[in-house]
């Protein structure tokens, strides 16, 4: 087992991996998207064969995302996107991640599939682990890297979802917005927190990490994301 896909395995064990997809195997986890609906996402692992040189049967794991489409009182399934680990695998420290171009699947670690991230329009980006799970948009007015590096850049909208204690109905949303380019640190950064769910001991652990530490995550967050125009996609 390669390190990539142990990584992988380790963060999505946190998360519940299914092992089907009918929507009622499936543990759904709620989050609030960019639109400010709340939706749910899980996670499917799928063991593919392959025949290798030696004409020997290999398994081969592949992972993914679902959301939850409603459908009358049930929900049905929707594959979001395949996740590949992004981060330092060497130290054993990755985040599972989705890169989408019109709702296709890429893998950063191939070449291609990065120089179409570069000259899109624009993208999706999910991130899942650490009791949080992030969707990000990224924007452009032409091209990302080209905006990236001149003078209109990139206009990154994302949400954030924080989790106390791996609960599945409680959780608090950092909803922001800014302007990112290679060669200025962006002004102004848009920032709004909501909260969600019902438990009472919960909400107020959650007011409180945001009141203390909201702000200065936005901005850790913020850095985060620049961080993959700056060092994969535009480097």
């Amino acid at each position: 087992m390669t390190l990539a896909k142990l990584s992988v395995m380790i963060l999505l064990s946190s998360l519940l991996i299914g092992c089907a997809n009918d929507a009622k195997q499936l543990n759904w986890r709620p989050y609030k998207d960019i639109d400010g609906a709340v939706k749910e996402v899980s996670f499917v692992t799928l063991t593919e064969q392959h025949t290798d040189k030696s004409q020997e049967s290999q398994p081969t794991e592949r992972h993914f995302a679902n959301l939850a489409i409603p459908f009358g009182e049930t929900k049905t399934v929707k594959r979001l996107g395949e996740i590949f680990p992004l981060g330092q695998l060497n130290n054993h420290y990755a985040i599972a991640t989705i890169f989408l171009v019109n709702d296709k699947s890429l893998n950063i670690y191939q070449a291609e599939d990065v120089q179409t991230l570069a000259k899109a329009k624009d993208f999706d980006f999910y991130e899942f682990g650490g009791m949080r799970l992030s969707h990000a948009k990224f924007t452009a007015n032409s091209e990302i890297c080209k905006d990236f590096n001149g003078k209109n850049g990139v206009n990154l909208l994302m949400t954030t979802n924080y989790y106390p204690q791996n609960s599945f109905t409680d959780f608090y949303t950092a909803l922001l917005d800014v302007n990112l380019q290679s060669k200025q640190t962006p002004q102004e950064i848009g920032y709004n927190a909501s909260f969600t769910g019902s438990d009472a001991k919960l909400q107020q652990r959650m007011k409180q990490d945001e009141q203390q530490q909201g702000k200065a995550l936005a901005v850790a967050n913020v850095k985060e994301k620049a961080s993959i125009l700056f060092n994969i996609i535009c480097k």
